[in-house]
């Protein structure tokens, strides 16, 4: 599924909440976003229209394609923008339209991600340390980021940061693995 950044998943939104019969204008979508947004505006639609996630229809309507409505739900789960919009009714009802393009399926394998045995964990976690430390070897230089590798780890795995960072905690309890604090963030070392 394509990764909107906030712009792209804002811009698809207001376009779905202004929408009518299926369409919207440019100009409504546009007049609409938030101020920083509405200056990017031309170029995102534009970029949305080549990903395909939006349609170009004559005399200045657009269309969110059903790859466009999937990309929003799939990003609207993730995203941490913080929703400060005084266009309360439009952009509720927009969200819950959203969250009804789940299928029951989407939401049983959410809650079954959440429910990963601490084995399975081990392994996948292990699997991915180890594939980000051979990619940094083939560099020259080993620097395993504990932020990183959490993010790369919920993005592949759909597992919750409360209870990757319980398993987490759980590893290095065992002495499976070593943490040192860097600069930025901690570094990790799995202890072979």
């Amino acid at each position: 599924m394509a990764k909107l950044s906030t712009e792209q998943m804002l811009y698809l939104l207001f376009a779905v909440a202004y929408s009518t019969d299926g369409t919207v204008k440019k100009g409504d979508v546009k007049g609409n976003l938030p101020a920083d947004v509405k200056k990017k505006a031309d170029q995102i639609c534009e970029d949305l229209c080549q990903q395909k996630l939006l349609e170009s229809l004559k005399a200045s309507r657009l269309a969110v394609t059903e790859l466009g409505k999937k990309a929003l739900v799939a990003n609207l789960q993730t995203t941490d923008y913080k929703f400060e919009s005084a266009k309360g009714p439009k952009m509720l009802n927009a969200l819950l339209s959203c969250f009804k393009l789940l299928s029951p399926e989407t939401v049983v394998s959410s809650a079954a991600a959440e429910e990963m045995d601490f084995e399975t964990f081990v392994e996948k976690f292990k699997k991915l340390y180890f594939q980000q430390r051979k990619e940094q070897q083939l560099r020259g230089v080993v620097a395993i980021v504990k932020k990183q590798l959490f993010r790369q780890f919920i993005e592949e795995n759909a597992i919750s940061e409360t209870l990757l960072e319980k398993f987490f905690e759980k590893l290095k309890s065992q002495g499976e693995i070593s943490v040192v604090a860097g600069r930025e963030d901690d570094l990790i070392n799995w202890i072979e």
